[in-house]
């Protein structure tokens, strides 16, 4: 089946995205996390930088800081709000913002009411969790927007996102990985990780209750996908990339690691919407 990769409309347009590479890739240059391995690499930081600024929210609240590369981004794109940072371990961070109110449990285990105006508040999810979860959960304390940077495709990745969700899907947790971020992910896991049986229901909820699905579109588009098949629409539906031909001069970072995309995407529930 062919799974949407939108819903609704986006204040910007494909112009816009493309007149902001240059301001982005010149703060990029400056960036502290040189080395972001295991975390959000240019064509995310791209997406997330851009998205931030357009949506302009008073409040950002972030789960899963790794080095810290995500909480300079947010600082970048919005100079004047309120950024809370959520890791539940934060011992590996590199980078630790001034502005930034750090926190270390899970997201669902914070009492959120100090916040009073949820609806200029985005939450930025790079915590490999469920995403109709999040969903759930942040809507019904009054959430209402949210990025998700692990937007895996069915059968990819290690967590179940929306992307799976509208392809009827499910989820199988992977086997254990080695390596220190997998480590922590799997073993201090505050939230196990449980198999979804391949459902309608899931899918049906998000239109039910989304007012925008917005899978940001990849700079580039590889011939095959970071887990080394052939990118196709059948398996990888995709946003027609921003770019089809590529300057390697001047977009060389994009290029290198364009597999590292992950169908990152912005969601909008729906006004006074009832479930």
């Amino acid at each position: 089946m062919k799974t949407l990769t939108q819903i609704g409309t986006v204040d910007w347009s494909l112009d816009e995205i493309k007149s902001a590479i240059p301001l982005f890739l010149e703060m990029y240059k400056h960036r502290p996390v040189k080395d972001n391995k295991g975390g959000m690499l240019s064509p995310h930081s791209f997406a997330t930088w851009f998205m931030l600024k357009k949506i302009n929210p008073a409040n950002v609240i972030e789960s899963g800081i790794w080095k810290g590369h995500g909480t300079w981004l947010i600082e970048q794109a919005l100079p004047k709000a309120n950024i809370f940072s959520i890791d539940i371990n934060l011992h590996f961070r590199t980078y630790i913002s001034d502005r930034a109110t750090y926190f270390d449990k899970d997201f669902s285990r914070i009492d959120w009411s100090f916040i009073p105006d949820k609806s200029d508040t985005l939450l930025f999810f790079d915590d490999h969790q469920n995403a109709i979860s999040r969903i759930r959960h942040g809507k019904s304390i009054g959430f209402s927007q949210f990025i998700f940077e692990d937007n895996y495709p069915a059968k990819r990745g290690d967590c179940y996102s929306l992307k799976k969700a509208f392809r009827h899907a499910g989820f199988t947790p992977p086997k254990r990985k080695k390596g220190v971020k997998s480590f922590i992910k799997q073993i201090l896991q505050t939230n196990p990780k449980k198999s979804i049986l391949p459902n309608k229901y899931d899918a049906q909820y998000l239109k039910d209750v989304l007012d925008i699905y917005y899978e940001f579109p990849p700079l580039f588009k590889s011939d095959t996908t970071r887990w080394g098949d052939t990118w196709n629409e059948n398996d990888y539906p995709t946003p027609e990339p921003i770019f089809n031909e590529i300057n390697k001069e001047q977009y060389e970072i994009f290029e290198r690691e364009a597999k590292h995309y992950t169908w990152i995407c912005y969601a909008k529930l729906k006004e006074l919407q009832e479930t």
